[in-house]
């Protein structure tokens, strides 16, 4: 406390010598200076408030969608090691299949044209296909046909479907291609 009186004794000293319009003056311009450096003060406290709020949350946000993207590959992995599974215990001879799907839709198939095995993607997965042709099939009898032969187990899909009517005796003339995938041993 005495170094501190010995630091404002000067001050205190020329301050006494000044006039009493003096010192008011001197008191105002001192306020104000205090008022500034207080302003100045809590705008800087503020503006660095303002911006560590501001990184938080823009860290939570951040946080949020790592976690939505976390979640997102978890459901994604789950998705493609079903998917993984299905193709390794799919085992569907397709000829054979597609001959009792067609019996259990009322369906002869005169063409059945298999093709050769063939890998796809990085060749993990095989593909075998055949062709097939039906004339004068009825509508409804070749939809069950292809929806069962999908349903079926394993991963049998229609690849391709193309169709000509025959108005005359309201039937189709169809051509499909009807494929199985499973997983290179």
């Amino acid at each position: 406390m005495a170094k501190l009186q010995e630091v404002f004794a000067p001050v205190q000293t020329w301050f006494e010598r000044l006039s009493d319009r003096e010192r008011r003056m001197v008191s105002i311009a001192g306020a104000a200076v205090l008022v500034f450096v207080l302003f100045a003060v809590v705008m800087t406290f503020t503006n660095s408030a303002s911006g560590y709020r501001k990184r938080t949350e823009e860290k939570l946000t951040k946080l949020q969608e790592v976690n939505t993207l976390a979640a997102s590959f978890r459901e994604a992995q789950a998705n493609r090691q079903s998917v993984e599974q299905q193709l390794r215990s799919s085992n569907v001879q397709l000829i054979s299949y597609i001959e009792d799907k067609a019996t259990l839709a009322g369906l002869q198939v005169p063409n059945m044209t298999p093709k050769g095995e063939v890998g796809i993607g990085d060749g993990k997965i095989v593909e075998s296909a055949v062709e097939l042709t039906f004339t004068d099939v009825d509508l409804r009898k070749l939809t069950d046909f292809l929806q069962t032969v999908e349903s079926g187990p394993g991963v049998v899909k229609v690849k391709l479907l193309r169709i000509e009517p025959r108005p005359a005796s309201d039937t189709l003339t169809a051509w499909t291609t009807v494929a199985t995938y499973r997983m290179k041993p």
